[in-house]
């Protein structure tokens, strides 16, 4: 008898015995669940939890939990893969020494916990209705909701891509990166020199020099006539020392004179100049090297490095797209397995539980509203007629205390006091507005 047989066969001994049967606990004790068999049972209810399923209404329907294993796998690989990705683009670019590395490590955790955390929300706030629904409306039920979580979870995969496709090429794209910065550091010298006279200096060296040449080389072909027609070997082509050759001797000798005058005079200023070009090249060839020691090779510039590697390498291209496209099916399988999975007996009751507790919520929260209205209505009733009663009371008042101010001031009038109507008037409306303020 193998173990599921024997598993199956305890499971149905255990609901059968009594609870005080010592055959019971016998056969409990001779066949316990195995370490491996129980690490494996902790692992699939992990990869569940990971699937954002409610373990209390999974543990009802057993025949649900491999698909929401695969799914919760799925998460929890993205969540590894940004792990990594995470790690290497902080480690490769910010880490310096042993706390680098802790900081990478660090970031990486929170990073990973955060894309993990965003995937198992995807999976897990997907529902698909239970109720029948006409195929129309149970598209739109079932996959507009998914759209969003769809492009987020593409946006996720090639955010992961782009730290891992920096590792994948790293030798091509250094090469990439010393090749740029050859090109800028050339450009650098270029403006630098420019911007200085070190080319227009060059240029008056080269043309001294150039005037010193023709010099030397004017005196050394006058020098050479005058020895062929000495020797007999040119000019005349007569042996001895004639008047041709006395003549070309002393242009030879002038030749010569001019030449070292020539070096005197211009081989000093071509002097002066090649020491001012020399100093301006050595402060280019400083600024150059800080520009070269400022140029940092940070994440900016290995991903502009590898978008050239892109655009000019078709293979190049053709594996990051493979790359990227890799991580964004690794990224969207959750939701779209969640989605394509035929409809369960977990998805009916999860439905069923949510459709009843946003049911209940609603209706508590329409009966708060009535009761609170009902309230409101009632107070401002009472208050209404308090005011009303209160209004009877103070006409009366008013009334009242208008004959008696008037019978005061009839009385005053017969009695032959100074006593004018206006007066009268004045302080009813005096009496009448302070029990109106009381």
């Amino acid at each position: 008898m193998n173990l599921q047989s024997q598993t199956a066969l305890q499971i149905f001994l255990l609901n059968k015995c009594e609870p005080n049967n010592p055959d019971c606990r016998i056969y409990v004790r001779m066949a316990p669940e195995t370490k491996s068999r129980a690490a494996l049972r902790q692992f699939g209810n992990f990869l569940t939890w990971c699937a954002g399923t409610v373990p209390e209404i999974l543990r009802l329907y057993p025949t649900d939990k491999a698909k929401f294993e695969g799914i919760g796998g799925a998460v929890l690989t993205t969540g590894i893969l940004a792990f990594f990705s995470g790690f290497y683009a902080i480690y490769s670019t910010l880490a310096i020494g042993v706390y680098g590395f802790i900081a990478s490590v660090f970031f990486a955790v929170l990073w990973g916990l955060a894309i993990f955390n965003l995937d198992r929300y995807i999976v897990s706030s997907l529902r698909k209705p239970a109720a029948a629904l006409p195929w129309r409306q149970r598209l739109a039920a079932t996959w507009l909701p998914t759209l969003p979580r769809l492009g987020l979870a593409i946006l996720i995969g090639v955010t992961l891509s782009q730290p891992l496709e920096l590792r994948l090429f790293h030798s091509a794209i250094s090469g990439q990166v010393a090749i740029d910065r050859d090109r800028a550091v050339a450009a650098k010298r270029a403006t630098l020199t420019e911007s200085t006279r070190l080319e227009e200096i060059r240029n008056e060296v080269n043309q001294l020099q150039e005037s010193i040449a023709a010099a030397d080389n004017h005196a050394k072909t006058l020098g050479d006539e005058f020895r062929k027609e000495a020797d007999g070997t040119g000019g005349s082509l007569k042996y001895g020392y004639s008047d041709v050759a006395r003549i070309k001797e002393s242009a030879a000798a002038q030749a010569r004179q001019e030449a070292e005058e020539i070096h005197k005079t211009v081989g000093g200023r071509a002097q002066q100049l090649q020491v001012q070009a020399d100093q301006i090249t050595k402060d280019i060839d400083r600024q150059i090297e800080n520009f070269r020691n400022s140029m940092s090779d940070d994440f900016l510039t290995r991903m502009t490095a590898l978008s050239e590697l892109r655009a000019n390498s078709l293979e190049i291209w053709w594996i990051s797209a493979f790359v990227t496209f890799l991580l964004i099916g690794i990224e969207i399988t959750p939701v779209l397995v969640k989605v394509i999975s035929p409809l369960g007996a977990y998805d009916v009751k999860l439905d069923a539980l949510y459709t009843v507790d946003t049911t209940e919520a609603i209706l508590k929260r329409d009966t708060a509203i009535r009761i609170a209205t009902y309230h409101y209505e009632l107070t401002e009733k009472t208050e209404r007629q308090a005011d009303e009663e209160f209004a009877d009371i103070r006409s009366v008042l008013a009334g009242n205390e208008i004959r008696t101010k008037t019978e005061q001031w009839k009385g005053a009038k017969a009695s032959g006091a100074a006593v004018t109507m206006n007066q009268l008037v004045e302080e009813v409306r005096r009496e009448l507005l302070t029990l109106r303020n009381s």
